[in-house]
């Protein structure tokens, strides 16, 4: 079983990760991935959700 809180995926430019997806379950809703992009060039941390249409 893969826990809440661990990536499922990670992105990554060359060799250097640069963000990670984790699988996040709110109770009544049905399961989403968080995406968090983490890059220094960045100004924001950029974030989004991704949902199964």
């Amino acid at each position: 079983m893969i826990g809440r809180s661990a990536p499922l995926d990670r992105s990554y430019v060359g060799q250097t990760e640069t963000g990670a997806a984790c699988l996040s379950a709110p109770r009544r809703e049905r399961s989403y991935l968080s995406l968090k992009l983490d890059d220094p060039s960045f100004n924001v941390t950029p974030r989004a959700v991704l949902l199964e249409g």
